[in-house]
């Protein structure tokens, strides 16, 4: 029996129900779900706040910590592609979403979790920005993580109008067309991760030579 691709859908807002999670539900709801043998789950930054004292100096003696490190790593490890929704926060990414990057290395995670997974960044704004999560992603997340970007993404601006537009993507508005953009960038995202399944593993034991990247 043909095994389904499992996606995981980061919401990287450390605020519980934020417009992050809410984007994150919108596009499995209205792509992931759509889509046969395509499994779709939401990983939470806000459930996780204990990820933010990883660099602490208690840090060897914090259970909670241990657990939900534990928790996030193995979520990672699972899945076979991601997506990064990503609130701009004065032109940067959370301090959380910044620690999983850290983590995701392969002296952090044991491994390299997300090594040759493809992945797809969606800035948000709940103005007209969201460009730099996108860029800033793009610009170093690959860099001891080894994931592999997919050359599309997505912008989200005015977020809160956006998520309470109908789902119509075949139309020529402005929220129509980046439901469109979402909708192409995200399938070519499953394309990237069939394709990337049957190689990875040799591409990891690579990545594993020189696991910190110059």
């Amino acid at each position: 029996m043909e095994s389904c691709l499992k996606v995981l859908i980061i919401s990287a807002s450390q605020k519980a129900q934020s417009n992050s999670f809410a984007v994150a539900r919108y596009i499995q709801t209205n792509i992931f779900t759509q889509m046969a043998k395509v499994e779709s789950s939401i990983l939470d930054l806000s459930r996780y706040p204990a990820l933010l004292d990883h660099y602490g100096t208690e840090q060897g003696s914090n259970e909670l910590l241990a657990e939900q490190k534990s928790q996030v790593i193995n979520q990672l490890y699972q899945c076979d592609a991601v997506v990064f929704v990503v609130p701009e926060w004065g032109g940067m990414v959370p301090p959380a979403l910044v620690n999983l990057l850290l983590l995701t290395a392969n002296g952090s995670a044991g491994g390299l979790p997300l090594g040759h997974k493809p992945a797809f960044a969606i800035g948000i704004s709940a103005s007209g920005g969201g460009t730099y999560p996108v860029s800033l992603l793009k610009g170093y997340a690959s860099k001891n993580s080894h994931l592999t970007w997919v050359p599309l993404h997505g912008i989200v601006q005015n977020v809160e109008d956006f998520i309470h537009y109908p789902w119509q993507p075949e139309q020529e508005s402005r929220f129509a067309q980046v439901q469109s953009r979402l909708q192409v960038g995200l399938k070519s995202l499953t394309i990237y991760a069939e394709r990337l399944k049957g190689v990875r593993e040799e591409l990891v034991q690579l990545s594993q030579l020189h696991p910190f990247g110059q």
